[in-house]
């Protein structure tokens, strides 16, 4: 009987309403990892404007789009008429977080940090942001959840292939992703070895590194699957061809919304990837 009154009043939380202050906040979204907990907290409604990369997010469907990566410009900002700008340290030019804030548009940041725990702090603070802790709750035991599910399968591969992630095509540098970085971290969750440690971050790499890291996969950003001469483009980065992986064809990708950043969707890219780096999980799902 104590249960079942628990779970009426865990029900009666979730059904509470929104403050009338909260449920007029109007929220502009750069980031797909953050836009997700939005959605999954129920707050996509009152996302009014948002950054690229979120086709996945159907909820999201046919709201207007900031250009560009980088947030360069306050005016495509307030023409949106939001009251909380919600980014990241890594694509908000800080005098356009000044303008904002001058014109009265709140600015939350947050860090891009790939790592499982900052995933949870972002669910709480979006859910304090939103006034929706309770659901926050829900959310974060339901991450944890997946995660232990990805670290089981994970947990029967029997092999530990080296590899390394290449960023690739969209008019870009082609760059390797080195310690510190999702894709990196990505590669270890999922059982494989990253073998890009010389450096942090994203870096071109050079023939005799990559010839000498002998990488056994390579995964790349879906551009990166694109056809040049024949060839990947990603493949283009020096030294690639001279890899077993290519040799093998061991040359892998992941739906874009896996590799944009360390979200609520990583258990659900760790089971991917690692699908893929070990054959011997075949049938282990």
């Amino acid at each position: 009987m104590n249960r079942i009154f628990a779970f009426i009043a865990v029900l009666a939380a979730f059904a509470l309403p929104l403050s009338p202050a909260r449920a007029e906040e109007r929220y502009v979204v750069t980031a797909s990892w953050l836009a997700e907990i939005f959605v999954e907290l129920g707050a996509s409604d009152q996302i009014v404007g948002t950054g690229g990369g979120m086709d996945h997010l159907k909820p999201l469907a046919g709201k207007p789009r900031l250009p560009g990566f980088r947030q360069t410009s306050a005016e495509s900002v307030l023409a949106l008429k939001p009251t909380t700008l919600v980014s990241t340290t890594d694509v908000l030019d800080p005098a356009v977080a000044a303008q904002l804030r001058k014109a009265g548009v709140k600015v939350q940041l947050f860090e891009p940090e790939p790592t499982l725990a900052a995933i949870e702090r972002r669910i709480r603070k979006v859910a304090a942001m939103t006034g929706r802790r309770e659901r926050g709750e829900q959310v974060v035991a339901k991450f944890r959840a997946d995660m232990a599910s990805a670290r089981a399968l994970v947990a029967k591969a029997k092999t530990k292939p080296r590899g390394l992630f290449i960023l690739s095509g969209g008019r870009r540098p082609t760059l390797v992703a080195g310690r510190g970085t999702g894709p990196a971290n990505l590669i270890e969750l999922a059982g494989g070895i990253n073998v890009a440690t010389g450096f942090d971050g994203f870096k071109p790499m050079s023939q005799e590194v990559m010839v000498a890291a002998a990488p056994q996969f390579i995964l790349v950003n879906k551009d990166g699957l694109e056809m040049k001469d024949g060839v990947p483009v990603a493949m283009a980065a020096p030294g690639a061809q001279q890899t077993p992986a290519w040799r093998n064809r061991r040359v892998i990708s992941l739906p874009g919304e896996y590799l944009q950043g360390f979200g609520i969707l990583t258990p659900k890219a760790i089971r991917a990837l690692a699908l893929q780096l070990h054959p011997d999980l075949a049938g282990k799902r």
